[in-house]
C-alpha cells in the first residue's frame, strides 16, 4: 500500500481494509491526527484517497480513516470488498464480514481489526448521510442509470442490514439508522420524479457536485451525447447538463452541442445566464439555427425580459418568414405591450 505523509513517500503492508478506513502495518507511523495520501491497486482498479491517522503505535502500525475519496473510487472499493466477502464466505462460512488482508497484524485496542473496520465503515457512511448527498452515500453519480443505483444499494443492504448482525447488540441502533437512510436514498434516486426533484434541491442549495466517472477525453462525443439523451428522456436535466458539458468540451466548435447544453441549462434557474452564453455561441457557430433563436427568445420571456426576446423572434422571421411560432410570439408580445 503506497502512502505519502509530510515525511515523504513509503509503502506498507496492509492489515485490514473496509469502506471507512484501513490498518497499515508500519514501524514508523505518523502521529495520530496526521493526514496522509494513499494510492493502491485493487482487482477493481486504482484507488486514491486522503485519510486521517486515528491511532498510531510505533513498531506496530496505524489505523486510518478515509476522509476524502472520489465516488467512483469508493464504488471500486465497495465492489472489491463485496467480491472478497463472497469469496471468503464460500470457503470459510464462519469468517468475518470485513476483509482482512493480513490477519496477523493486530489492532491497537486489542479488538479484532475486522470489527473495528466494520464499525468505522458504519460511522463513515452515517457521516456521509448527514453531510453529503444521496449520490455519495450510494457511491453513484448524477449520470448513473437505475440499474447501477439498485446494484449498489443491494450491495450495501446485504452488508449492513441489522438482520445480518443480530448478535452485535451494540451496533443495532447505528445499523438501523444507516439502513433507514440508505433506503431513503435508494427510493429517491430510483424514482424518476423524486430524483428530478432531489437534483433541483441540490442545485438550489449550491451543494450539487458533478461527480464524474471519467474525464471528458475518456468518452467519445457520441457516447456523451447518447448518455445526455438518456437523461433527457428521463427528464434528468442535471444529468444531461453534465454529459452535454463533456460534449462541448470535446467538440467546442459544434453548434448543436452548445444549443443542446443551453436547453438543459435553461431548466435550472441558477444556470440561466450560462444558458444564454451557450445560445450565443450556438448562433455564432450556426447563424441559421432558428430553433436556437426561438428557444433563446423563450428563455428571455421566462426571465421576464420580453424586450430581449422580441429581436430574436424578428431574426427568425428574417430567416424563415413563414415561421408560425415566431409570428405568434411576436403577436402575443404586441398585445402585452402598453399602448
Amino acid at each position: 500500500m503506497g502512502w505519502k505523509s509530510a515525511r515523504g513517500r513509503t509503502v506498507s503492508r496492509l492489515g485490514t481494509i473496509g469502506l471507512g478506513g484501513m490498518f497499515l502495518c508500519t514501524a514508523t507511523p505518523p502521529a495520530a491526527g496526521s493526514t496522509i495520501e494513499l494510492v493502491f491497486d485493487l482487482t477493481t482498479g486504482e484507488i486514491r484517497a486522503r485519510a486521517e491517522v486515528r491511532t498510531s503505535a510505533p513498531g506496530r502500525g496505524m489505523g486510518i480513516k478515509f476522509v476524502q475519496m472520489r465516488p467512483e473510487d469508493r464504488g471500486r472499493l465497495n465492489h472489491f470488498l463485496s467480491q472478497r466477502q463472497r469469496a471468503v464466505a464460500a470457503s470459510h462460512p464462519e469468517a468475518s464480514r470485513t476483509v482482512s488482508a493480513e490477519p496477523s497484524c493486530k489492532s491497537l485496542s486489542g479488538e479484532p481489526p475486522n470489527q473495528l473496520a466494520f464499525e468505522s465503515e458504519i460511522k463513515k457512511l452515517l457521516e456521509v448521510a448527514e453531510r453529503g448527498s444521496y449520490y455519495q452515500l450510494l457511491a453513484v453519480t448524477a449520470e448513473s442509470p437505475g440499474d447501477q443505483i439498485k446494484k449498489n444499494f443491494y450491495t450495501l443492504a446485504q452488508k449492513f442490514h441489522p438482520d445480518h448482525h443480530m448478535e452485535q447488540h451494540g451496533l443495532a441502533a447505528s445499523l438501523k439508522q444507516l439502513m433507514g437512510v440508505l433506503t431513503e436514498a435508494y427510493k429517491t434516486l430510483i424514482d424518476e420524479q423524486k430524483r428530478i426533484a432531489y437534483d433541483r434541491r441540490l442545485v438550489a442549495s449550491g451543494s450539487f457536485s458533478m461527480h464524474r466517472e471519467k474525464t471528458a477525453t475518456q468518452y467519445t462525443v457520441d457516447e456523451c451525447a447518447r448518455r445526455a439523451s438518456e437523461c433527457l428522456r428521463a427528464k434528468n436535466f442535471v444529468g444531461s447538463i453534465s454529459w452535454l458539458r463533456k460534449c462541448v468540451m470535446a467538440a467546442p466548435d459544434e453548434a448543436k452541442y452548445h444549443a443542446a447544453l443551453a436547453r438543459s441549462l435553461r431548466t435550472v434557474i441558477a444556470y440561466r445566464n450560462e444558458a444564454i452564453e451557450h445560445f450565443q455561441k450556438a448562433i455564432e457557430l450556426n447563424p441559421w439555427n432558428v430553433d436556437a433563436y426561438f428557444q433563446w427568445a423563450e428563455l428571455y420571456e421566462e426571465m421576464q425580459l420580453p424586450w430581449r426576446a422580441r429581436p430574436l423572434y424578428s431574426k427568425i422571421l428574417e430567416i424563415s418568414p413563414e415561421h408560425p411560432k415566431a409570428r405568434n410570439r411576436l403577436a402575443h408580445l404586441d398585445l402585452k405591450q402598453p399602448g
